[in-house]
């Protein structure tokens, strides 16, 4: 692996180098078609895993574990905290996000999040982050995410084994595009429920929303980061979605962290993702993620119920 790239943050790179060797290791299995098929076990929220989510949780460890500025690394995948060393940075993580939807070849990725001074639960709130963001496991190994205020995307030559990072540049692209899974609209809150039918609906000489789902958490977001939009998973009104279905430390931070950084929003439906507290480090949350206006606007139809 060479990547040259230089954090902002001090002695950050070798956590970036572990991230970015252990991604590399799991595409290179995901390459070979291993992994893709389910394993006898469930991770923490009780999920059922694929073979590949163990790899890909070993991998970030094993390689994290060998940095001496890493204390905890947290996952998924896991029930507790793994306590590394006494560095200042703990590192938690989504190992391979949208597993089941790699069954079927939409990619899939890993999300990552680095906080400091984090030694329980409640410190992985988003005061603490200092990195977030994600890998994408599709036709190229791609990386998108936000090192302090700065955000960067980059690709990954197999041929050269070398990554290729920039910066972004400008602001977030917008556009009427809705990354949401219908399947639970009826039980939706009130107010989400008259946000998405008055974006569908074609008035005015107003063009209605695209919608576009992909169920892979990672691919959703790539899409957001390059062209704009507004990425949605509700909680509902039925026995097991009523905070959603997506974890704020592994998930829900990382990803508003990159979005923020590049001038975009997030919500729970009341309140920024980066501001609310953490009380489990497996707790689920309703996440809306896009850009300034779209989230402001969903807050909008939030307040009035």
């Amino acid at each position: 692996m060479s990547l040259n790239f230089k954090s902002q943050l001090e002695n950050m790179d070798g956590v970036y180098s572990a991230l970015f060797a252990a991604a590399e290791k799991i595409y290179g299995v995901l390459k070979k078609g291993e992994g893709l098929k389910f394993a006898t076990s469930s991770n923490e929220s009780g999920d059922d895993q694929i073979e590949l989510d163990v790899i890909a949780d070993e991998a970030f460890f094993e390689t994290l574990s060998k940095d001496p500025f890493v204390r905890y690394v947290v996952s998924e995948e896991r029930p507790d905290m793994v306590k590394t060393s006494d560095g200042p940075y703990s590192v938690a993580l989504d190992p391979l996000d949208g597993s089941k939807s790699a069954l079927i070849g939409i990619p899939s990725g890993a999300i990552f999040g680095v906080w400091e001074n984090a030694d329980e639960a409640k410190d992985f709130h988003g005061g603490n982050i200092l990195s977030g963001g994600f890998f994408v496991f599709g036709m190229n190994l791609e990386v998108y995410f936000a090192d302090g205020d700065k955000a960067y995307k980059g690709q990954f030559d197999d041929a050269s084994g070398e990554w290729t990072l920039l910066p972004f540049e400008g602001a977030m692209p917008s556009a009427d595009i809705l990354a949401i899974n219908g399947q639970m609209q009826k039980v939706w809150p009130t107010w989400l429920q008259n946000y998405v039918s008055d974006n569908l609906q074609a008035t005015g000489g107003k063009k209605p929303y695209n919608m576009r789902w992909f169920a892979s958490m990672v691919s959703d977001m790539k899409r957001m980061v390059l062209q704009g939009g507004l990425f949605a998973y509700p909680g509902a009104d039925f026995k097991g979605y009523e905070t959603g279905k997506l974890r704020l430390v592994y998930e829900a931070i990382p990803m508003a962290f990159l979005i923020h950084a590049l001038g975009g929003s997030s919500t729970n439906g009341e309140m920024s993702l980066l501001k609310m507290p953490v009380d489990k480090l497996h707790q689920k949350v309703p996440v809306f993620i896009g850009d300034k206006a779209k989230i402001e606007s969903l807050e909008s139809y939030a307040a009035k119920g």
